[in-house]
Parts: C-alpha cells; sequence; structure tokens
C-alpha cells in the first residue's frame, strides 16, 4: 500500500486499467482463434463427409441404372433396338467409374482405405459379371438371363454394400470428429471462462488496491479539512505519499499553518496596534470595561487620560507620513518610558491619539501622571538630523467622580483634552462647566457635519466691479449655512469649527462643485462671469487640491480661466513649499490664483514673486478706513504700486461709499468690491442685480435705485 501510495494515481488507474484490457484483449484473440479451429474443422467435415456420400450414392444410382438397362436387353428381340441401350449402359458405367475414381482419389481416402478396396473389390466382380451377360444376350437370351440372376445381379449387391459400407464408416468418423470439435468447443469455452474470470478477479483486485491506496487518505484528508474548518489545528496529519492525495494532504498542511499564522497576525491587528505595538482600539475599551466592573466591585477610583499630539498634521503635511510613522513610533517609546505602572493601559487609538488607564488612580495622582507624559516629550526628537519638537494637549477624567460608564469617561475626557488643545494649557481635567460652555458649539459641529446631506448650504454671490468702468466681470461665492431650526448661520460662526475638526475640506468641494456649476451654467446663459472661491489652509495643505480641481473642472464642463482660488497669505506662508507645488499645478492647469486679505500676514515679498498667481485683493481694514486714515491710504497706494510691479491684477475690499472708489479710482486700482457695489446675494437675487448692471446708466445710480 505504501507503494501505491507513492505513485500518481493516474499511473495507478492506467497500469490497472492497461492489465484488465491486456487480458481481456488475449481471451478476445484466444476465443477468436478457437472459434475460427473449430469453424474450419467442421466445414471441412461437412465438406469431406457430404463429398464421400454423394460419390457413393453416385456410384450406386449408375450401377443400379444399369443393371435396369440390362434388363431392357432381354425384352428387345432384334440387335438394332439393343445398340442404343447398350450406349445409355455405356454411359452409366462411365458415371460409375468416376465416382469411384473420385472416392478413391479423395483427400481422406486413406481413412477408408479398407472399405475402397472391398468397393474396387466389388465393383470388379459386377463389371466382369455385367460384362459376360452382355455378351451373352447376344448368344443366347436365356442363358444370359441365367447368367444375371446367378452371377450379375448378386455381383451389383455386393457392390451397393461396400458403398454402403464406405458410408457408414465415413458417418462413424464425421461422429467422431464431432466429437471431438464439441470437445475442443468444451475446452474453449473452460479456457474463456477462465480468462474471464483472471480478467474480472485482476479488475477487482486493482479496484480494490486503488479504491484503498484513495479512499483511505481522502477520507483521512476530509476529516482534517473538517478539523481545520472547525478551527482544529492541532489535528494529526495523515500519512502523505507521493501521489496527488498526498499532495492535497500537504497543501491542506500548508494551509493550516497559514490559517493560524494569520489567526495570530489577525489577533494582533484585532488588539494591537501594528505601527507603535501597543494595545489598540478595542483592547483598550475592553480593558477599560473590565477595569470599571473591577472598581464598582470594589470601590476604588479609576482615571482615564486622552492625549492628542499637537501640529501633528503639519509634520505629516511638511516632512510625509513616513517621517509621521517614525515620529509616532518615538512618541509612544517615550510616553511607555514615563514612569507608568505595570498595571496601567497605554493604548494607541488612531492617528496622533494615545489613551492611558489608570486603573486604581484618582484625579490628583492622573494630573501627576499627565505631567510626566507632557515632560517626556519636552525634549526634541531627532528624525534623519532633523530636531522635532513634540508637544501634548491631555483630557482627565475619573470614576466616579466624572462618569460611571466607558462611554461617559471617554466623551468626556475627550471633552478636557479638546478644551486643553484649544487653550494651550497642556492638561485640563473634567468639569461640568466644560461641558456646559461647549455644549453648543459641540451641536453646532454635530449639526455641520449633516448640513452638506442635507443640502443645508447656499452660496450667495457678490459682485466684482472692474474700475473705472465700474462694471461686473466676475463674483465671489460665498458659503451660508441655513440651519433647520437656528436660521441662517454666519459663516464666522461655523468656519472655525469646521476648520478646527478638517471638515472644512467637505465645504470646500461642495462650494467648488456648486460654484462651478453655476458659472459653467451663466457661460451657457452667454454671462461666461469669472468666479472666485476661497480656499483654507487646511485644504491647500491638507488634500490634494489640484486633483479635486481638476474633478471638478471635468465634472462641471467649465472653462479652467473662468475659476480663481482665493487663498490667505498665512495659507501660503504655513508650508511655503508644499503651498507652491499645490498652486503651481493649478496654474498649470489655468486657473486662476488670488492672494486673499493681503497685508494682514507676514509673507516675504521675495517668496511672494515667485508665485504663481494673477490676482492680489486689498483686505478690507486697510480700505473701509482710506478716505480717513493717511496711513492706510499710504499702504494701499504701495500695494498697488507692488502688485503692478509684479504684474498683478489689484482688488480692494470692503468699499462702501463713493469716496472710497474714486480714490481708489485715482491709485490705479484694477477692481474692487463691497456693499457700495453690492452685498453677497442668492443666485436669484444675484441674476437680477446683474440684469439691471447691464441696462442701467452706471453703478451709483442703480445702486441709488435699489
Amino acid at each position: 500500500m505504501r507503494i501505491l501510495s507513492n505513485t500518481r494515481i493516474a499511473t495507478r488507474l492506467s497500469l490497472a486499467f492497461g492489465a484488465v484490457l491486456a487480458t481481456m484483449g488475449f481471451m478476445i484473440l484466444f476465443s477468436l482463434g478457437q472459434i475460427e479451429n473449430t469453424t474450419g474443422s467442421s466445414q471441412r467435415l461437412a465438406t469431406a463427409s457430404l463429398n464421400t456420400v454423394t460419390l457413393a450414392r453416385d456410384a450406386q444410382a449408375a450401377a443400379q441404372a444399369g443393371a435396369v438397362h440390362l434388363h431392357e436387353l432381354f425384352m428387345l428381340p432384334a440387335q438394332s433396338q439393343r445398340i442404343p441401350v447398350y450406349t445409355t449402359i455405356d454411359a452409366q458405367a462411365r458415371k460409375r467409374e468416376a465416382a469411384i475414381s473420385a472416392l478413391l482419389a479423395a483427400e481422406d481416402a486413406p481413412h477408408y482405405r479398407s472399405q475402397l478396396d472391398g468397393v474396387v473389390y466389388y465393383r470388379d466382380r459386377y463389371v466382369n459379371a455385367f460384362d459376360a451377360t452382355v455378351e451373352a444376350v447376344e448368344l443366347d437370351v436365356d442363358v444370359a438371363r441365367a447368367q444375371m440372376i446367378a452371377h450379375t445381379m448378386p455381383a451389383l449387391e455386393d457392390m451397393l454394400a461396400a458403398l454402403d459400407a464406405l458410408v457408414t464408416a465415413q458417418s462413424e468418423r464425421a461422429t467422431l470428429k464431432l466429437l471431438g470439435i464439441n470437445t475442443l468447443k468444451a475446452e474453449s469455452r473452460d479456457a474463456i471462462l477462465s480468462l474471464g474470470g483472471v480478467a474480472v478477479l485482476l479488475a477487482c483486485l486493482s479496484a480494490l488496491a486503488i479504491t484503498r491506496s484513495i479512499a483511505r487518505p481522502l477520507a483521512q484528508t476530509e476529516k482534517l479539512a473538517r478539523d481545520i474548518a472547525a478551527g482544529e489545528l492541532g489535528s494529526m496529519l495523515p500519512l502523505a505519499g507521493k501521489d496527488e492525495v498526498g499532495g492535497l494532504i500537504r497543501a491542506l498542511d500548508d494551509m493550516r499553518h497559514g490559517i493560524a499564522a494569520r489567526e495570530t497576525r489577525i489577533a494582533d491587528l484585532a488588539f494591537k496596534d501594528s505601527l507603535t505595538g501597543l494595545p489598540n482600539r478595542t483592547l483598550f475599551i475592553d480593558r477599560l470595561r473590565q477595569a470599571l466592573e473591577a472598581a464598582r466591585s470594589s470601590a476604588h477610583p479609576l482615571s482615564l487620560l486622552v492625549l492628542d499630539i499637537d501640529r501633528f498634521k503639519t509634520v505629516n503635511n511638511v516632512l510625509g507620513h513616513p517621517v509621521g510613522d517614525r515620529l509616532l513610533v518615538q512618541i509612544a517609546e517615550r510616553l511607555k518610558s514615563a514612569g507608568l505602572r505595570d498595571s496601567d493601559l497605554l493604548a494607541r487609538i488612531a492617528g496622533d491619539e494615545f489613551r492611558l488607564l489608570l486603573p486604581t488612580q484618582d484625579v490628583d495622582q492622573a494630573v501627576d501622571v499627565a505631567r510626566r507624559l507632557i515632560g517626556a516629550l519636552h525634549e526634541p526628537i531627532e528624525l534623519d538630523g532633523q530636531a522635532i519638537d513634540v508637544s501634548a494637549s491631555v483630557g482627565i477624567a475619573s470614576f466616579p467622580a466624572h462618569g460611571d460608564s466607558a462611554d461617559v469617561l471617554m466623551s468626556r475626557a475627550d471633552l478636557a483634552m479638546y478644551v486643553a488643545k484649544q487653550g494651550g494649557d497642556g492638561f485640563v481635567c473634567f468639569d461640568s462647566m466644560l461641558e456646559r460652555s461647549t455644549d453648543q458649539g459641540l451641536s453646532l459641529l454635530s449639526d455641520l457635519r449633516r448640513a452638506v446631506d442635507r443640502n443645508e448650504l447656499t452660496l450667495h454671490f457678490q459682485p466684482k466691479m472692474k474700475l473705472p468702468e465700474r462694471t461686473c466681470g466676475s463674483v465671489e461665492a460665498l458659503v451660508r449655512w441655513r440651519h433647520p431650526t437656528r436660521g441662517m448661520i454666519p459663516p464666522d460662526q461655523f468656519i472655525p469649527f469646521a476648520e478646527e475638526t478638517g471638515f472644512i475640506r467637505n465645504i470646500t468641494c461642495w462650494v467648488l462643485e456648486s460654484a462651478c456649476a453655476t458659472a459653467a451654467a451663466w457661460a451657457r446663459d452667454g454671462r461666461p462671469l469669472d468666479i472666485n472661491v476661497n480656499v483654507s489652509t487646511r485644504d491647500l495643505v491638507s488634500m490634494d487640491l489640484p486633483s479635486v480641481v481638476a474633478g471638478v473642472l471635468a465634472r462641471q464642463g467649465l472653462n479652467p480661466a473662468l475659476l480663481c482660488l482665493e487663498i490667505t497669505e498665512s495659507a501660503i506662508m504655513g508650508d511655503p513649499t508644499l503651498a507652491l507645488a499645490s498652486l503651481s499645478r493649478l496654474n498649470e492647469m489655468g486657473v486662476r490664483l488670488s492672494i486673499d486679505d493681503f497685508g494682514t500676514g507676514y509673507s516675504s515679498l521675495a517668496y511672494l514673486k515667485k508665485l504663481p498667481v494673477q490676482e492680489l485683493k486689498i483686505d478690507r481694514s486697510f480700505v473701509m478706513n482710506l478716505d480717513r486714515d493717511s496711513g492706510d491710504a499710504m499702504i494701499v497706494r504701495s500695494t498697488i504700486e507692488l502688485a503692478h510691479n509684479f504684474g498683478l491684477q489689484v482688488v480692494a475690499e470692503g468699499v462702501e461709499n463713493e469716496h472710497i472708489c474714486q480714490t481708489l479710482i485715482r491709485l490705479g486700482c484694477d477692481e474692487a468690491q463691497g456693499y457700495h457695489f453690492g452685498r453677497p446675494m442668492p443666485a436669484d437675487d444675484f441674476d437680477e442685480w446683474y440684469r439691471g448692471s447691464v441696462t442701467a446708466a452706471g453703478p451709483v445710480q442703480r445702486i441709488a435705485r435699489r
């Protein structure tokens, strides 16, 4: 059986079927040979017997016919009448002699020599007696008649008897031969049956051997597969040969080891952070709930710390995610070395957020731990020869003072961390006052996350006027939020929340899509107005802005030259390298770029001239007092001259009266926007305003009419 299991199944089956087929083929050939022999013998016997009987009967018939014609001679008195009878007698004699000669010359004549000798002997006596009788007829009829009775007829009877004896001998020999043929048939049948039995036995033995060599290992393999499916990975491995079943067993064994390795890996992934090796969120929450049950039963305190790395997104954006990941690993090592106890559980939850469970410590002890954690990050972390300053904001919540469930404690520790990050205080312990003061803001933030899906955001459009023509060639798209219960919420109340949480990216995508759709519709209606869209710092450094803009332009079918993106100085200078790369890609796409609120930041003039921008917008704080503050007038004049020297268009914001407008015209400002020309308006109101601006005599008269 071991030899069979080391032979491939296909080879085993081929050999077994080959042996069976060979045996059956030999049996068929043997059967055909025996049938051929039997048939030949039967045919030869039948032919010989028939030939002997036929010749003997022909000889008898010819002799008897001659005797009959001999009787006719006695009844014919005239010789002339007897002559035709003599001719007939001679013909019958020739037939008789021919038949006897054929008997003597037959192939099997030697087997009947004694009988043939008797036929020849009696034939000669008959012929002599017959001839003597015929001669006597011509001399004396009475003598001839006596001669025929006395000699001829007895000789005829003897010859006929001899021929009968020959036929009898032939029949006896044929019977013996038939018996031999039947014996041969019986022997052939027995041989065929024996060969058939051997073939059947060989087939059964082959089938049994192959079946056992396949079925038993397959059954063992099936059990192994079921054990693996049931999670029993330690089952005994069946003996594996070198055939296909052995290959299947080895493959299942490899699969078993692979599953075991993956289950180990899955367990690690399920409960460990793959980057830092710390427990992950799942394990932390499970341990927190267990610790709370123990704290309730033994009435001891428990504290939870939430730690978030400050400005970590800036590190990712400036130095790249690989460096950010390495930084997190170093931070985890620093935190683990901050004097934590074996019972304390430090976990990385997500991104740059860590949590620490202190199973038996109260608020005061938690504060000491928070100070140690913050202190552990005091020294810069050096990566690739670059020192990175790291700090953290920590929120603290304790059981039972701040909550008695895992969800409540985590929520309140998160809130305390949020307050610490906003105030830059390092760490903050939860207090009920924090919850009351942030309830409204958190509620607003929660509603804002659903505002896009609920279609609560809308766009208002403020015209930008060309100077001195005072014609409208472009508009600025400004987002507004129509809250279902709070009404219209000003941007300064929800945009900061959106920027802090990163949700500003969702809002920017929505504004880009809606503004470009509106501009494309205007262009199709014969009003190709440029449209300006504001882009925040997070938009510029936290997402692939050029790809997003390209997708929007393609979907809306808008000419890129009709879109102008407004970026603040602070957004550009926050990460000049990344900003320059993004702005260059946008400029290559044909999108116009504008620096918004110019004069309020700290941009370098040397760097400014490298930026691929086409427009500069003077902040409203310098424009609104232009007619009353000479300092502002000097700033505006210098800015206009500087921008023109760089080849930039200049737009003044916050124009609220005609005197400021005239001053800007004298200073050479290119465009202006403000309440003097038009407030931000919904799309329908802007359409009405624009139609009026086309037919009115001038903007001043138009505003007076409005």
